[in-house]
C-alpha cells in the first residue's frame, strides 16, 4: 500500500481527510506545515502528499513548492475549503508544480480517483531506469548505516569515503556515480567478515602479510554474493568484482603479470583509490607520500591522480559549529559524535562521516536521554545555506 502524507493546520479537517483516504492508502498526518517538513526530512519520501490552501503559518502552495524542494518525484495536491482566485491558481501551476487542486467538499470518490493517479504517477517515475538506481543507492545507505551501528569497529573504515569518493568522481568525469557509490556502501559487507584481527591491523596502520592483503583485496566479493542474483543490480555487481581485482592490483601490485591484469573500469579504479588512501590514513603517511605512491601505480592514469590531487587541495578542513536542530542530511563531520553509554563516553558516528537523515533521526532520539554531547562540528565545505539546500 502507498504512503501519503495528509497537512493541515485544523486537526478536525485533517483526521476527516484521513478517514477518507484510510482504508485505501497507508495515511499519515501531520499538524501544520512545519511540522509536515520534519516528518519528509525524517520519514520521506511519500508517494503524495496532499496538502489544505489556507494553512496560516504557510499556506498550502508555498509549502507543496517546499516539498518539491525535499522531495521532486512526490506528488503534490492542493485541496482548499474556499474558492481560490486565478492568481493562486497561477501560483500553484507555476511555483508548487502541483499536480492536482481540489475543493474540500469534492465526492470522495473524485477525492480517491486523484489520489490513486498521483500515487500511479509516483511509483512509474519511481521505476525508471535512473530512479532505479537511486533507489537502489538508497537500499545500499540502509544496509551501510544498519551495518555501522551493529559493528562499531568497521564504521570508520568506509564511511568518511563517500564524500572523497563523490568529490573524486566529478574530477574525474565517472559516467556512472550512483552505481559506484551504491557499489562502495555495499562493500561493507565484505568488512563485517573479514578476520578481527585483520580488521584491526588494518585500523591501527600495522603493515598485513600477503595473505592477509589477499583477503582484505577480496572483501568487495562477498557483497557480490548479495546482489548477483538481482538482474537490477548486474552493473553494482560487475563494478564490485572489478574492485576486488583492482584492490589485488593496488595492494599486491607485484603477485600478477601484466598480461594477466583484467580490465579495471573507471569505478572500480576510483574505488580502489579511495580505499588506498584510507588505508594510507591509518599508517599516518602524509598526503605527499600517498601521491607519490599513486604515480607509481600502473592501475592509476596520471590524469586521474591529478584529479585526486586537486581533490586534496579543495578539501577543506575549517569547521564549523551547529546544534542538533541545524543539521541536515550531506553534512559531512568534522569531528566524531560523542555519545554516552553506561556512564561511558564512545564514539557515537565517526569524523568524516556523511550525515543521512536516519543517521540524524538516531541522534535526536538520542539527545532526548541524554547521551549525546553537543555541539556538533561538520566541514564547512558541506553546509549548504538553506535556501540552495535541496538534499531530501
Amino acid at each position: 500500500m502507498s504512503s501519503i502524507l495528509i497537512v493541515d493546520s485544523d486537526g478536525k479537517s485533517l483526521t476527516a481527510m484521513q478517514r477518507k483516504l484510510r482504508k485505501s492508502f497507508e495515511t499519515h498526518i501531520a499538524l501544520g506545515p512545519r511540522l509536515g517538513l520534519q516528518r519528509i526530512k525524517e520519514e520521506g519520501p511519500y508517494a503524495l502528499v496532499l496538502a489544505e490552501f489556507s494553512m496560516p503559518e504557510m499556506d498550502g502552495i508555498d509549502f507543496l513548492a517546499e516539498v518539491r524542494t525535499l522531495c521532486p518525484e512526490t506528488t503534490r495536491v492542493l485541496v482548499s475549503r474556499s474558492p481560490m482566485d486565478v492568481a493562486d491558481l497561477m501560483r500553484a501551476v507555476n511555483e508548487g508544480k502541483i499536480h492536482h487542486v481540489l475543493p474540500a467538499s469534492c465526492e470522495e470518490a473524485t477525492l480517491g480517483a486523484a489520489v490513486q493517479e498521483g500515487v500511479d504517477h509516483y511509483k512509474r517515475i519511481s521505476t525508471s531506469a535512473d530512479n532505479m538506481h537511486e533507489v537502489h543507492a538508497i537500499f545500499a545507505k540502509a544496509v551501510h548505516e544498519l551495518v555501522c551501528w551493529l559493528r562499531g569497529d568497521v564504521r570508520g573504515v568506509i564511511s568518511p569515503l563517500l564524500p572523497l569518493l563523490r568529490s573524486l568522481g566529478q574530477k574525474a568525469q565517472n559516467p556512472t556515480p550512483t552505481i559506484t557509490e551504491t557499489a562502495l556502501l555495499l562493500s561493507i559487507i565484505g568488512l563485517i567478515v573479514l578476520p578481527p584481527a585483520v580488521l584491526e591491523k588494518i585500523v591501527r596502520g600495522q603493515t598485513l602479510t600477503d595473505e592477509e592483503l589477499l583477503i582484505f583485496a577480496r572483501h568487495p566479493e562477498h557483497a557480490v554474493e548479495w546482489v548477483r542474483h538481482l538482474p537490477q543490480l548486474h552493473e553494482v555487481a560487475d563494478v564490485l568484482r572489478e574492485y576486488a581485482n583492482a584492490l589485488h592490483l593496488c595492494l599486491l601490485p607485484e603477485s600478477a603479470e601484466p598480461t594477466e591484469r583484467p580490465a579495471i573500469s573507471m569505478e572500480a579504479t576510483l574505488l580502489a583509490m579511495v580505499l588506498e588512501y584510507r588505508l594510507a590514513g591509518y599508517a599516518q603517511l602524509e598526503n605527499a607520500e600517498i601521491l607519490a605512491r599513486m604515480r607509481r601505480n600502473s592501475l592509476y592514469s596520471q590524469t586521474l591522480v591529478k584529479a585526486f590531487e586537486a581533490v586534496l587541495l579543495d578539501l577543506n578542513q575549517d569547521e564549523v559549529e551547529l546544534s542538533l536542530d541545524s543539521l541536515q542530511p550531506g553534512m559531512v563531520l568534522a569531528r566524531a559524535v560523542i555519545g554516552i553509554r553506561d556512564g561511558v563516553d564512545v564514539v557515537m558516528v565517526p569524523e568524516g562521516y556523511e550525515l543521512s537523515r536516519t543517521t540524524i533521526v538516531f541522534l535526536r532520539q538520542s539527545a532526548r536521554h541524554g547521551q549525546v554531547r553537543e555541539p556538533f562540528f561538520v566541514r564547512k565545505m558541506s553546509v549548504i545555506p538553506q535556501e540552495d539546500n535541496d538534499i531530501a
